[in-house]
């Protein structure tokens, strides 16, 4: 049986708690999850570069901060380890996707990043156009969240997707038999079995 689940993505966290505002998500699903919590912000961040939310919204961008629970109920199950990490596991993978794609969306934006930090000269014409464009400081900020994202949840991580690693590792199935190349010679190889059956 699917649950609201709902959602509330502060606009800004500095605002005292009786003032904030923000954006409401509410969501379809069995349970409350970090991947309901990613799913809500993914909405929000979104709707926000896809200019569909005031402009005075998120001025210090979006993170994992600024999600807030309206309503949850306590899971009615006890996930086991192997479970747990799997879960961690499909959303370190996701995580990890989303930053890769916001740095290859910034990558044209390295010339323009690397003349302001410097400070050793103007801006071209088109570093300029990229530079006033509202665009730009929401690609920077998207590689700067999905940085954080992915490093707070590293942080958080049980170890428990590793026996998943394991599972994995265990289950050779019918596999080929691991051959290596020594570059020996037959007469060599007839030397080394020679030794090796103390002839």
């Amino acid at each position: 049986m699917s649950n609201r689940l709902c959602y509330l993505v502060v606009d800004d966290l500095e605002c005292e708690p009786a003032d904030r505002q923000g954006t409401l998500v509410v969501l379809r699903g069995s349970k409350p999850s970090r991947r309901t919590r990613d799913r809500a912000i993914e909405i929000v961040r979104s709707l926000w570069e896809e200019d569909r939310l005031p402009l005075e919204r998120f001025a210090n961008g979006i993170t994992e901060e600024s999600i807030v629970t309206i309503s949850e109920t306590d899971p009615s199950e006890t996930l086991l380890p192997v479970e747990r990490g799997a879960s961690e596991l499909c959303q370190l993978l996701s995580l990890q996707v989303a930053h890769q794609v916001a740095c290859k969306e910034a990558r044209p934006l390295v010339s323009l990043v690397q003349a302001v930090l410097e400070d050793e000269r103007s801006l071209s014409a088109d570093e300029l156009g990229l530079a006033s464009d509202r665009k730009t400081g929401k690609i920077l900020q998207k590689v700067a969240a999905t940085c954080a994202d992915l490093a707070r949840f590293r942080e958080s991580m049980s170890g428990d997707a590793r026996l998943v690693l394991e599972i994995i590792r265990a289950d050779r199935g019918d596999e080929e038999p691991e051959v290596t190349d020594t570059g020996a010679t037959i007469a060599e190889a007839d030397e080394i079995s020679k030794g090796a059956s103390g002839d």
